[in-house]
């Protein structure tokens, strides 16, 4: 069943048509509080540590904001720029900026006509991309590869998921319990199926040209890919 990358979609990746006004906002804030529980967030701040503290970072699928808002508490002097091609997406990010505790000053949204990233070259110093990459076809993940070294000063940061046989099994077991929402138990499985092994991920950067980047297995099923500039 794991043994490929599924090319099943997602309910988010079908449209607002698709799902109530309600489940996308939970949703969308379930998957920060996942994404912290995963690592995912806190392995960003220790990346973006060893960077300038006054770094531009651009948000790749920023969905609801709450990464980069909440990173920007860790970097105040930071710039950040969430993007997504969205509408609803960038809607709730900009209601969740008006209503955060701290200063946001140093934070925007936009949305996207176009998934492609039409930056101009060294445009930002950092590009994010958490939990983006499994929603696109290999191909398309290739093109975004070129384009995220293309737009980049400095670094790539990409964070996904670990196709693995255990993590599906615990996930398809507690997530009902733990989350009661379909967009997170149904999507969830979908986003494992999707996700990667080691040797995709290095052949998808080697095709897309890369040359100087790490691949990382952190604890628990997940990767951290970054790609350099030089």
């Amino acid at each position: 069943m794991l043994s490929h990358r599924s090319n099943e979609k997602e309910i988010l990746d079908l449209g607002p048509g698709n799902y109530t006004a309600e489940e996308f906002t939970h949703c969308q804030k379930m998957l920060y509080r996942i994404n912290k529980i995963l690592g995912f967030f806190h392995g960003t701040v220790n990346v973006l540590k060893k960077g300038g503290e006054k770094a531009h970072v651009m948000d790749v699928g920023c969905g609801a904001g709450l990464f980069i808002l909440n990173l920007s508490r860790y970097f105040p002097k930071m710039t950040f720029h969430g993007i997504d091609i969205s509408s609803e997406a960038i809607d709730m990010a900009n209601h969740e900026k008006s209503v955060f505790a701290s200063d946001t000053s140093n934070v925007k949204f936009e949305k996207m006509a176009e998934p492609n990233l039409t930056f101009g070259e060294n445009s930002v110093d950092v590009i994010l991309a958490t939990m983006v990459c499994h929603h696109m076809s290999n191909e398309e993940i290739i093109e975004f590869f070129k384009q995220a070294l293309h737009t980049t000063k400095d670094k790539v940061i990409i964070n996904d998921l670990h196709r693995n046989i255990i993590a599906y099994g615990f996930y398809r077991l507690f997530s009902p319990i733990l989350f009661r929402n379909r967009l997170i138990t149904y999507d969830g499985l979908i986003s494992i199926k999707r996700g990667f092994i080691r040797q995709e991920l290095i052949t998808l950067l080697e095709q897309a040209g890369m040359k100087h980047y790490q691949v990382k297995w952190c604890f628990p099923f997940r990767w951290r890919v970054i790609i350099w500039k030089k």
